[in-house]
Formats: structure tokens, C-alpha cells, sequence
């Protein structure tokens, strides 16, 4: 009984991972399983890297067709559209509360140059919505 309880102990506590494990994991996991992945029209995610140095989040899109745009990105504001859709984001709550950033950057299917990157630090998205 004794040696199931502490066989128990350590398996249980090998098996919590840090917040960096998982979110290593999960990234790894993700573009296993689903990258690439359309987003929408025009839009695919191509990949989702976890930058642990930075404790970053770095999500790769590229732009076709008509979303393939740069003056169409520019005027759209892709800084604060990022920083609003991080800052009312549920899913990523716990990278968010351990202040994690996040990257976004767009390419261009055409041109193979990047539309549009963007970082996302916690002072972003931790300030009141103006």
C-alpha cells in the first residue's frame, strides 16, 4: 500500500508540466494537427511557434487573393486590432496572467515579404480599453 501511494506520488507529480511546458507542448501540438489552417478566405495559419526566451506566442499567417493586400492591412490597423482581440481573448487567459507576448506576422503569398508584424506585450494588453 505504502509503495502504490508513493509509485502514485511520483507519477502524479511527474506529470504536471510548467506553464512553459505546455504552452511548448500545445504549440508543437497545434501545428501537428492542424497547420496549415484556413482561417478564412485568403487567410491561412501556416504555424504557431513558441518562443520561450521571450515567453512569446509567435503566430505565422499568409495573405492571398484580395486580403493579400499591404495599404488594405495598413489602414485596417492590424496594432490595434491585435491588441484588442489578445486583450478579450478568454482561451489564452493563463499565458496572459503569467504575461506572456504575442506575435503575429503576416506574409505575403506574392510578394514573400511581411505584411504586417506585430508584437503584443502585457502593458498592451493589460491597459484599460480607451
Amino acid at each position: 500500500m505504502i509503495f502504490t501511494l508513493a509509485t502514485l506520488a511520483v507519477i502524479a507529480s511527474s506529470c504536471q508540466e510548467s506553464l512553459e511546458e505546455r504552452c511548448a507542448r500545445e504549440a508543437k501540438e497545434f501545428n501537428e494537427k492542424k497547420c496549415p489552417v484556413k482561417v478564412t478566405d485568403g487567410v491561412t495559419i501556416d504555424s504557431l511557434v513558441f518562443e520561450r526566451s521571450s515567453l512569446t506566442l509567435h503566430y505565422y499567417y499568409t495573405f492571398r487573393g484580395l486580403s493579400d493586400n499591404k495599404d488594405v492591412i495598413d489602414k485596417l490597423n492590424p496594432r490595434k486590432l491585435l491588441v484588442d482581440e489578445v486583450r478579450n481573448s478568454t482561451s489564452i487567459r493563463a499565458y496572459k496572467e503569467a504575461g506572456y507576448n504575442f506575435h503575429y506576422t503576416y506574409w505575403s503569398a506574392s510578394t514573400k515579404k511581411p505584411l504586417a508584424d506585430v508584437v503584443v506585450t502585457k502593458k498592451e494588453y493589460s491597459q484599460k480599453k480607451e
